[in-house]
């Protein structure tokens, strides 16, 4: 279960990235600015036309106002040991950039994937999720997998993949969480070897680093 790319449950979590409001729902309670901007789009039918925020600025500032507002979504407490990348075309860039509903709609979806608790990301030690972005709903889709998958290789698939992320987090505690659950199974290996042999450890188990 463990040791498999887990398609599914991401696909899920993320809403499919389709916009679904079961999926807004799973966002944090209190709501956000950007929530409240699409709100207040929906009910704005009569009133007077208002230009872009983003229609006067160059494409550079755009995506670094994006990577700020990615930046500043609230993330589950279960998901700190999960190492994430975003991949955002050029064509989405453009997209969201003209469309100011459908950079809601993406930063919306990205938020209800960022805010769902996902208990097997600690239970397994980490985990690895990718989000590409296009420039339609149907164009994106996100993935994730686990550690052990596969072989041991989770973290170099993630490696891999994310490479020219547009926005990435990755989790530092992979490794030491790694190293103390070597140092745990080290201890409990010397504890029976203890009992079997009534007490006695050898020097060289010792220098081997099993204690």
């Amino acid at each position: 279960m463990n040791s498999t790319i887990d398609r599914i449950r991401l696909t899920g979590l993320a809403g499919d990235l389709s916009g679904t409001s079961a999926a807004r729902q799973t966002a944090s309670a209190d709501g956000s600015f950007l929530r409240m901007a699409v709100q207040l789009r929906a009910g704005a039918g009569s009133a007077a036309p208002t230009v872009p925020e983003a229609s006067g600025q160059s494409m550079e500032a755009y995506r670094r106002s994006i990577w700020e507002k990615i930046s500043q979504l609230p993330l589950s407490a279960t998901r700190q040991m999960e190492s994430i990348s975003i991949q955002i075309s050029d064509a989405a860039f453009e997209r969201m950039k003209a469309a100011p509903e459908y950079e809601a709609w993406v930063l919306a979806d990205l938020e209800a994937a960022f805010s769902q608790s996902n208990p097997w990301v600690p239970a397994c030690g980490g985990g690895y999720s990718i989000f590409s972005i296009g420039a339609t709903k149907e164009e994106c889709h996100a993935e994730g997998w686990y550690p052990g998958y596969p072989g041991g290789s989770g973290e170099t698939r993630f490696e891999e993949r994310s490479s020219g992320s547009f926005w990435e987090r990755r989790a530092e505690n992979h490794k030491k969480y790694r190293e103390l659950q070597q140092e745990a199974a080290a201890r409990r290996h010397m504890l029976m070897k203890l009992r079997l042999n009534e007490g006695s450890v050898s020097a060289a188990e010792q220098l081997l680093g099993l204690l």
